[in-house]
C-alpha cells in the first residue's frame, strides 16, 4: 500500500469539463427490449428488484437539469435548484440540446409508464431524483458545479450522480467533494471518455474517496472511448445505452457519462435495503461484490469490476452477519480503496490556466 504524499493543487480560475456525452444520438421508439443492461445476463434487474428497488432513497443528478414533463419522469423528480442564473430554477428543466441530465435519470429512476408501452426502466425505479441544474448549453464553470455538489449534499442526497470530466483538479470542486462526504454521502463520478482526456481519468473522478466509473460493454468488455488509470473503481454498461431525451421520446448513445447511472442505482438499492449503512460500506459492498472478471484482480480498465447489484444485495458483507460492517466511514479518503485492493495511485502537481469552461459534446464526448 502507497501512503499519499503531500497533494499541492495551485489555485485555479476556471478549467475544462465536459460532459462525458455521446457521439450521436438518435431519438427511437422501440421496445424496452433495448434496455440490454437489465437483462438476465447482466445486471438481473428482475431478479435485482425482488431484493430492492430503491424507495426512500434521494439520488442527486448534478447536471443539465431533467425534463419532469416526460413519461417516465413523471412524479421522479423532487424541486431542486439551478445554478446558471435563472430565477425559480428547481432544477426540472433540461433544455441542453442533448438531453444529458434527463438521460441520466432516466436510467437511474425511469418509471416505464410512458403510455405507449416502450418506456424506460431505471435501475432503481423506486428511487427519486433531486434535479441540480449546473448547465443548460455549452458552457459550465466550475463554481457551479462546486455549488450544485454542495447544495446535493445538504438537501440530504445519499448518492450524487456527476457524469462531468476536468482535466484539472479545481479546488473548489474538491472541496465540494470533500463537503459531500463529510455529509455521508456517496460521490459517483465519470472516469471521462479518451477524446475528453486522453487516457487519463479525469475530476472529481479522480478526487479521493470519489467513486470513479468506466465503461463496458454488452460482453463486458472494456469500452476503448473509456479513460482508464488507477483511479477507476468500478464499471457498468456503457455501449448502446438507450436513455430518455427532453422530446418525450428515447435516444442511444456510448460514454462513460452514461456508465455512472448504474453505479448510481445499485448504491440507491443497497441503501434502501440497508438504509444505516455509511458511505463507505456502501462502496465497500459494491467493491467486494463487483464482477472482476476471469483474473479477479483489480485492473486499470474496470477497477474492481463491474458493479453487480444483485450480488451486492444477497451476498453477506464483510461482518458475515448480513449486517453492515464497521469502519469504512465517509470522509476517510481512500481507506475502503486500502481495504478492497491495497492500491494506491500518485497524484501530480496540476496547474490550472483555463479561462472558461467548455463543455464538448462532439465525437467521443
Amino acid at each position: 500500500m502507497i501512503n499519499y504524499a503531500l497533494r499541492v493543487i495551485l489555485s485555479t480560475i476556471f478549467v475544462a469539463v465536459s460532459f462525458c456525452a455521446w457521439p450521436a444520438l438518435s431519438a427511437q421508439a422501440d421496445s424496452r427490449v433495448n434496455e440490454w443492461p437489465l437483462d438476465a445476463q447482466h445486471l438481473r434487474a428482475e431478479r435485482t428488484w425482488k431484493e430492492s428497488q430503491g424507495a426512500g432513497v434521494i439520488v442527486a443528478v448534478v447536471d443539465s437539469g431533467c425534463d419532469g414533463r416526460h413519461p417516465d419522469l413523471v412524479g421522479q423528480l423532487v424541486p431542486g435548484a439551478g445554478f446558471i442564473g435563472v430565477p425559480g430554477d428547481d432544477g426540472r428543466v433540461d433544455d441542453s440540446g442533448d438531453s444529458h441530465g434527463t438521460s441520466i435519470a432516466a436510467i437511474i429512476a425511469g418509471t416505464g409508464r410512458n403510455p405507449a408501452g416502450n418506456g424506460i426502466v431505471g435501475l432503481a425505479p423506486k428511487a427519486k431524483i433531486l434535479s441540480v441544474r449546473i448547465s443548460a448549453d455549452a458552457r459550465i464553470e466550475p463554481v457551479a458545479l462546486a455549488k450544485g455538489i454542495i447544495y446535493a449534499a445538504d438537501r440530504g442526497a445519499r448518492i450524487i450522480n456527476v457524469s462531468a470530466v476536468t482535466p484539472e483538479p479545481d479546488p473548489n470542486i474538491r472541496a465540494a467533494v470533500e463537503h459531500a462526504e463529510r455529509r455521508g454521502a456517496v460521490v459517483v463520478a465519470a472516469a471521462g471518455n479518451t477524446a475528453q482526456t486522453g487516457s487519463s481519468v479525469g475530476y472529481p473522478a479522480s478526487f479521493p474517496g470519489v467513486v470513479a466509473v468506466s465503461a463496458v460493454d454488452a460482453d463486458k468488455r472494456f469500452w476503448n472511448g473509456s479513460a482508464s488509470g488507477p483511479q477507476v473503481v468500478l464499471a457498468a454498461p456503457g455501449v448502446d445505452i438507450r436513455s430518455a431525451n427532453d422530446q418525450g421520446g428515447y435516444q442511444h448513445g456510448d460514454g462513460t457519462s452514461l456508465a455512472v447511472p448504474y453505479v448510481t442505482a445499485a448504491a440507491a438499492l443497497l441503501w434502501s435495503k440497508y438504509p444505516n449503512l455509511t458511505a463507505g460500506q456502501v462502496i465497500r459492498q459494491l467493491v467486494d461484490t463487483a464482477d472482476s472478471g476471469h483474473s479477479g484482480q483489480r485492473d486499470d480498465q474496470i477497477g474492481f469490476g463491474v458493479v453487480d447489484p444483485l450480488r451486492a444485495l444477497t451476498e453477506p458483507m464483510t461482518s458475515g452477519s448480513g449486517l453492515p460492517a464497521a469502519g469504512m466511514e465517509p470522509g476517510s479518503g481512500i481507506a475502503w480503496w486500502w481495504y478492497a485492493g491495497g492500491v494506491g495511485f500518485a497524484i501530480s502537481v496540476l496547474v490550472s490556466i483555463g479561462a472558461v469552461m467548455q463543455r464538448r459534446r462532439s465525437a467521443g464526448n
